[in-house]
């Protein structure tokens, strides 16, 4: 049977190479994962790459231990290469975006370089942190861990592909600012940014798949979609728009609601309700 060797309390770095390993590499889900006590040279561990049915991830100075001298390397990214330039795994395109986007900011963490982002003590790496200091033990790390990371891979495969709906986004102007209207599959809370990055303090969204349509906002524009609201409600009476109470999201299905009377407007309709 397949088996993971990594320390004790396993960081993020470490996590994220179980992860990847399991979630990818063929015939390893499975995969047993034990945990040692490190030491200065490592770990009590004789031949780390010997047994290819064994994997040694951050201990053992093996090929998957960047502390023999890998200067510029994480666990993570070396078990990446190993995955990707020996072609060990088949990634959708879009999934290869995400990964690559993944690897990359798990290595800048695990070098320091995110040290100074602000609040940083939210970030996966310092939770992950104190799951130990709050009584976990390391299965229970890993686990939580590797809930994390089927998120944010999920959540940077819609990035990709928000990245690729764009091309097809109508940029507008309204009596607040710029805005984009688009057709995409992707959460609409994502959309909004990803619009803001592009200048927009609004955008209309369209799901052709679950049908949903939603205006957003920036909080601090002084956006108000309280005529278009009416405009819509009036146009379609049975349909489940809702105008939050702040007035900058105006929406018409939702994750959260019941999604029985959707609306039909098409987007360009949307978009000339607030144009100018």
């Amino acid at each position: 049977m397949s088996k993971i060797v990594t320390h004790r309390n396993p960081h993020l770095d470490e996590i994220a190479c179980i992860w990847m390993i399991k979630k990818f590499l063929t015939g390893w889900s499975d995969a047993r994962v034990s945990y040692i006590p490190t030491t200065p040279k490592g770990g009590n561990v004789t031949q780390p790459d010997a047994d290819v049915n064994t994997m040694y991830i951050g201990v053992g100075r093996g090929k998957f231990d960047e502390h023999k001298g890998n200067l510029e390397d994480s666990a993570t990214t070396l078990v990446y290469k190993f995955l990707t330039a020996e072609k060990k795994i088949k990634l959708a395109p879009l999934e290869k975006i995400a990964l690559l986007e993944l690897v990359e900011y798990i290595n800048d963490d695990d070098h320091g370089r995110l040290i100074n982002v602000p609040r940083s003590e939210y970030s996966a790496a310092v939770v992950m942190t104190y799951q130990s200091r709050i009584g976990k033990s390391s299965a229970e790390i890993l686990a939580f861990g590797c809930n994390y990371f089927d998120g944010l891979f999920a959540c940077l495969v819609e990035k990709a592909e928000l990245t690729r709906d764009w091309k097809k986004a109508t940029a507008f102007k309204t009596r607040w600012g710029a805005a984009f209207g688009i057709q995409t599959k992707v959460n609409a809370k994502m959309v909004l940014r990803f619009a803001a990055t592009h200048g927009a303090i609004l955008v209309i969204a369209v799901n052709p798949e679950n049908k949903f349509r939603s205006f957003r906002a920036l909080a601090e524009s002084s956006v108000d979609l309280t005529k278009a609201y009416e405009i819509f409600r009036a146009r379609e009476p049975k349909a489940e728009w809702y105008l939050h109470h702040s007035k900058r999201m105006l929406i018409c299905g939702s994750d959260v609601a019941a999604n029985l009377s959707l609306s039909r407007i098409p987007l360009t309709d949307l978009i000339a309700a607030i144009r100018v």
